[in-house]
């Protein structure tokens, strides 16, 4: 959404706080001096941490390093890859000479018609190379299955490093939810405080208003309930955060400033085939393709050249001897072994390319939907900035009626602060509703390594 970066800092609020003035004078603070620390709680700097903390690209780049080399799933995809490649390597030595040596050493005795002819050691030497003339494209053909499937898994280690990162980011979007909810949370919790103060030293005065007291302090702790619970839910997002990436946690609070804008959704739907995923599978269905001609060709004839030499000697004769030619193997009748092998890898490639095309439709409906998510959300934390405002309006004012013209009861100042932090935590949900969506938005695209860190998207030979 575009421009929204600068509305935030702008437009969503440097909402004023409203003064404790009498709890300042008990409390001995100067006049005229805000008593709690939350003007301009929602300004750009202090949502997203500040410049000091990076821009937002850097960080998100930052975090993808992070969650990629502590990914378990990411050096299991790696080794899988690396295992591809020896097996296209297997197949390529197919069709170089094979050579092999064969020898034996003992003794021996010959006989004729019961007399004893020759005794003594045996021995024997033997060398033989032959490689495949002809065998019907069948080798061929399942190279091409192993380049195809190496091409796969590299296509699965992107696919296993983009799945780290959205993990990682949107932990890290939940913790900076929950961060910025415990501020607002604790800066409730200050300010019922202030009003507490001022009850009591006011009860101090007139007993007749204690059940102000009560309800100020009632206040207070259902403030630090609220408090408390958030608190547990940062705890937790950042052993969620550890897991994901290790000890080495940075702050990443400008990681939503990038997720923003929102780039158009035809272009997204455009670049749904270009995921990870699905260039996987479409690889996996080309590679059962060239394995079902491999498994065709064994039906053909399959001719090797050959040529050997061999030395033997026994007691005191020593013979030598070599051989060259061509070796056929044809199989003449298999019972259907052949076609039903061929059959059976053509089925399976269709069934890949209709997990495909399903993948597809499926991402489709997810950026449709992520996009439709990220914007309505980025739509209330508009609006909500715009109702903040009035609620901040609405609080100060009924703070100087409660508190210099006695026109307000308690119930309704408490009332007033009470509502305007529930919209201060529901425009932080909004935004980070909307980094979430917008995040997704682009993993279910073409991901979001390609914009983040294309050097981690693109899975170099190894």
């Amino acid at each position: 959404m575009a421009g929204l970066v600068a509305w935030i800092g702008a437009s969503a609020p440097g909402l004023a706080m409203a003064y404790c003035d009498e709890a300042d004078a008990v409390a001995g603070a100067p006049a005229g001096r805000p008593a709690l620390p939350d003007t301009q709680a929602f300004s750009a700097s202090e949502l997203f941490d500040g410049p000091a903390q990076g821009d937002g690209m850097t960080q998100l780049a930052s975090l993808a390093r992070e969650a990629v080399q502590a990914s378990f799933d990411v050096r299991g995809a790696e080794h899988g890859s690396r295992a591809a490649r020896q097996d296209l390597r297997q197949v390529e030595a197919g069709k170089s000479p094979q050579i092999g040596v064969n020898g034996t050493l003992g003794i021996g005795q010959s006989a004729v018609a019961g007399t004893t002819q020759s005794v003594g050691g045996v021995g024997t030497a033997g060398v033989n190379a032959s490689a495949p003339l002809y065998d019907g494209g069948r080798l061929d053909a399942l190279k091409d299955y192993r380049q195809r499937l190496v091409s796969a898994s590299d296509e699965g280690v992107g696919n296993a490093r983009e799945r780290a990162l959205r993990e990682a980011l949107l932990t890290v979007i939940d913790r900076n939810r929950y961060r910025l909810q415990l501020k607002v949370h604790g800066q409730q919790v200050a300010k019922l405080s202030c009003l507490s103060r001022s009850i009591e030293q006011i009860v101090a005065r007139d007993r007749g208003r204690a059940s102000e007291l009560v309800q100020a302090r009632k206040g207070v702790r259902q403030a630090e309930i609220a408090r408390d619970e958030v608190q547990s839910l940062l705890r937790q997002a950042d052993a969620r955060l550890r897991r994901v990436v290790g000890d080495n946690v940075a702050p990443w609070g400008a990681v939503g400033v990038p997720l923003i804008e929102l780039p158009a959704l035809d272009g997204l739907l455009a670049q749904v085939n270009d995921s990870p995923e699905i260039r996987a599978l479409r690889l996996q269905a080309e590679a059962l393709d060239r394995l079902a001609r491999a498994n065709a060709a064994e039906g053909a004839p399959q001719v090797r050249w050959q040529v050997g030499a061999n030395s033997a000697r026994q007691a005191q004769t020593t013979t030598h001897g070599w051989n060259a030619g061509l070796a056929l193997n044809m199989v003449i009748d298999d019972g259907g072994a052949v076609n039903a092998a061929a059959s059976a890898s053509r089925e399976r490639a269709e069934a890949t390319r209709r997990a495909m095309e399903s993948g597809i439709n499926e991402r489709a409906k997810q950026v449709s939907t992520f996009h439709d998510a990220a914007r309505s959300a980025y739509l209330r934390a508009r609006h909500f900035a715009g109702v903040l405002q009035d609620s901040d309006q609405l609080r100060n004012a009924t703070f100087e009626q409660w508190s210099k013209l006695g026109r307000r009861s308690l119930f309704d100042l408490i009332s007033a602060e009470n509502e305007h932090y529930q919209l201060r935590i529901a425009y932080i949900n909004a935004l980070h509703d909307g980094f979430s969506a917008s995040a997704q938005l682009r993993n279910a695209s073409s991901g979001l390594l390609p914009w983040v860190a294309p050097e981690l998207a693109a899975v170099p030979a190894r």
